[in-house]
């Protein structure tokens, strides 16, 4: 192998071991010369082919067309003279490496960002029928963004009836909930169908509907009109954005353009979805959140939050974990110290869904916490309530 050009790949130290084995002629003396042994030399040599072989460069395999080191190779086809064994073509499927995305992702959040009008805070009007409880909307799996062109059982669905439909249901909820000291709107995750133009974060293809950019704009107006209606009735609005499968990185840009936007109102307070556990303590109540993706058990993520979170697990008396993803309605208990519960989305069924037999009922709930006992009250709104008039 061409040591001096596998430097284009490797890492700074990678690069001080491939500079020693040049000099000293092998990797034995190289090893001698840098004080450390052999097997350790010779896997940092294996680590540095193998990222120059993530890039497509691997001249033992004739892989000679490297991609940029923004992207990684997903695939090489060769053509070989039949006469010669030469190799006389070659393709190199590439794509965008997660940091690289992440990093573009954040980009387009400061530049909306910056394009938002800072939001002005609103005094809230102290009322002694105001309750000492939290309410809370919890938005299961939206897809903003999905397209259902044909009727699978359920309608169809775009940007427009998602955003119509979600707020509706917002909106009632909301008013159902009255008046009180705290609220606190909850994403159990995919609240956006895509993570990149037409695809989730796994990579996986997606029919939708509009530009992506379309879907963050609309998710930010879907955030903001909720905020509105929160505020008039809610001493303090907490807003929860659980990360998903299929917006993974996206709903990061979204949480930070909310930040930006609200850091100004003392009364709104934008929670941190860096980690794909996230929580909220109302005084004796713990909330807790995960999409429930990559086929985590219950029982795993009540180990996490008793391990990381100890203090946090004994202030607390009443604990709860929303959860997305399977679209719907389950509960189930762990250790009787936790209640687990996925929730339904209101989202149509998509082909692939459908063909596949899947199906769910279609609905947005709120639930009402008091700050000792826990949940004390639910609300409910189904989609047959919703969707002729957002159709229309």
């Amino acid at each position: 192998m061409d040591l001096e050009s596998l430097k284009e790949f490797a890492t700074e130290r990678q690069c001080e071991i491939i500079d020693a084995v040049l000099k000293y002629g092998s990797q034995a003396k190289a090893a001698t010369a840098l004080g450390i042994n052999s097997r350790g030399l010779e896997r940092t040599l294996k680590r540095a082919k193998e990222q120059a072989a993530k890039r497509g460069w691997a001249p033992e395999f004739s892989y000679l067309h490297p991609t940029p080191s923004t992207h990684v190779a997903k695939g090489i086809s060769t053509y070989y003279d039949l006469r010669t064994g030469e190799p006389l073509r070659q393709w190199v499927k590439s794509d965008l490496k997660k940091e690289s995305l992440v990093a573009d992702l954040e980009g387009v959040a400061s530049g909306l960002s910056q394009e938002l009008t800072k939001y002005k805070p609103l005094p809230f009007k102290p009322d002694k029928a105001v309750k000492e409880r939290l309410a809370t909307v919890i938005i299961g799996d939206a897809h903003i963004g999905m397209l259902v062109k044909r009727n699978y059982g359920g309608g169809d669905w775009n940007l427009n009836i998602a955003e119509t439909v979600t707020l509706q249901a917002i909106k009632q909820l909301i008013t159902n909930c009255g008046k009180g000291t705290e609220f606190l709107l909850l994403n159990v995750g995919d609240f956006l169908h895509c993570n990149t133009p037409n695809i989730t974060a796994a990579g996986t293809s997606l029919d939708s509907s509009g530009h992506w950019i379309d879907s963050v704009e609309s998710a930010v107006r879907i955030y903001r009109q909720t905020v509105e209606w929160a505020l008039e009735l809610n001493q303090k609005v907490t807003l929860m954005n659980t990360r998903g499968n299929h917006d993974e990185d996206l709903s990061m840009v979204i949480n930070s353009m909310l930040t930006v936007f609200y850091e100004d109102e003392p009364r709104v307070n934008v929670l941190s979805n860096v980690s794909k556990f996230i929580h909220y303590q109302y005084k004796s109540v713990l909330l807790t959140s995960h999409h429930g993706d990559k086929g985590i058990k219950h029982q795993r993520i009540y180990e996490y939050f008793t391990r990381n979170h100890a203090k946090l697990w004994g202030d607390t008396t009443a604990r709860y974990c929303h959860l997305g993803h399977i679209h719907h309605k389950q509960q189930s208990e762990v250790g009787g110290a936790m209640l687990f519960e996925s929730w339904n989305s209101l989202a149509a069924v998509d082909e692939y869904h459908h063909q596949a037999g899947y199906g769910s009922g279609r609905s947005m709930s709120a639930v009402i916490y008091d700050p000792v006992w826990g949940e004390t009250q639910r609300f409910r709104v189904g989609i047959t309530q919703l969707y002729d008039e957002a159709a229309a």
